[in-house]
């Protein structure tokens, strides 16, 4: 019992910071994406310290509630379409030993979801300036600012590992 009170407790607890840290995006709309990914690696801790459940539960919640609660919804469909989803994927593309299948693999559904966040982002939010569309230069830095995010988000997480984790299981 004490196990799942410390699991429902920490869910909560993340969700609450993911959506405080999208509530930052949403005012200063310059850090909108920023947020939205920020917000997503409290997915991976709740992966790391409780179980894939937690993780889905997490994003869910924080997914929902950003939606309900930000004034500025451009943060809620990058977390819940990509920073928050991605967070999820990633452990399941890692499973593919062969390194250049899983990084076409990462790549392909970084550009689908990046395809999902700007048809939405057109479509169903209020920008103040032209959309960017579907322009190939989009995709060219959305992709090397995705390989860049998930090798520090590696990263992040081998020193999450070797902080927090070191002699426990």
């Amino acid at each position: 019992m004490k196990k799942k009170t410390k699991r429902v407790a920490l869910a909560g607890v993340l969700s609450a910071s993911a959506v405080l840290i999208m509530s930052l995006g949403s005012v200063i709309t310059s850090l909108d994406m920023t947020a939205a990914f920020a917000a997503g690696i409290l997915v991976i801790i709740a992966r790391i310290e409780c179980d894939r459940v937690t993780a889905l539960g997490v994003y869910a919640a924080s997914g929902l509630l950003a939606f309900v609660l930000l004034p500025n919804k451009n943060t809620a469909i990058v977390f819940v379409f990509y920073g928050g989803l991605y967070s999820i994927i990633k452990e399941f593309c890692e499973l593919i030993k062969n390194k250049p299948l899983m990084w076409a693999v990462k790549i392909v559904v970084s550009n689908v979801m990046l395809t999902l966040i700007i048809w939405l982002g057109m479509y169903f939010t209020v920008a103040s300036d032209e959309p960017l569309g579907f322009v190939w230069w989009v995709y060219l830095l959305g992709n090397f600012i995705f390989v860049v995010y998930d090798i520090a988000l590696t990263l992040m997480i081998s020193r999450y590992y070797a902080l927090f984790k070191r002699g426990r299981s």
